[in-house]
């Protein structure tokens, strides 16, 4: 399977407070720096309600703090296709995600009120056609995420389940470890 456009979601935790108003102004801020033109704009969605949140919106992907089933997050959703095979392409989202949770952890405008939790995350594709939500996808996307994961987490104590077998939903697993490494060490394991 040709694996493209790649979703993942990193978990909030708890105690962490969500002001929209401050991912605006660090999306704001990513953008005055971009040294390209891949940034776009960014767009406030927080007023709906399990939304998006503050959506940031570039060529290649879109990153937001989204809210989706009230569950806040920090969410990479790569829209065009990348090189490599299946394992470099997880790989290199894993990293892309994690590198960003880590800056927003760090951005001034954010208080010190956002903290990410590697260890609770949702993978998803966002194209039913390439993987449609079957078992055999499933298997098929496991068999690919499973090593990356292992060498992300430093060992094997995690769960991959499919958030819903419902073939109209796109394809979606939650991913859950035993580890409590910050989000640093993650990017160094897969290499960052």
């Amino acid at each position: 399977m040709d694996l493209q456009q790649i979703n993942i979601k990193v978990f909030a935790t708890e105690d962490s407070i969500i002001n929209h108003t401050n991912f605006i102004k660090v999306f704001n801020r990513w953008m005055e720096e971009a040294d390209s033109e891949d940034f776009l704009n960014y767009a406030d969605y927080s007023h709906v309600d399990a939304g998006p949140g503050v959506l940031l919106i570039l060529k290649q992907a879109n990153y937001s703090i989204d809210n989706a089933f009230h569950q806040p997050g920090f969410l990479y959703n790569r829209k065009h296709d990348v090189d490599g095979d299946s394992t470099d392409k997880i790989r290199q989202a894993l990293t892309e995600v994690l590198s960003k949770c880590e800056l927003l952890e760090a951005s001034e405008e954010m208080e010190k009120a956002i903290r990410f939790n590697g260890a609770d995350l949702l993978f998803m594709i966002n194209n039913r056609n390439l993987a449609p939500n079957t078992t055999e996808t499933a298997d098929a996307i496991q068999a690919d995420l499973e090593p990356v994961l292992e060498q992300m987490y430093g060992d094997s104590d995690f769960t991959i389940e499919r958030t819903s077998e419902d073939i109209r939903e796109r394809f979606a697993v939650r991913i859950s470890a035993n580890s409590d490494k910050p989000i640093s060490k993650l990017i160094a394991n897969l290499g960052g």
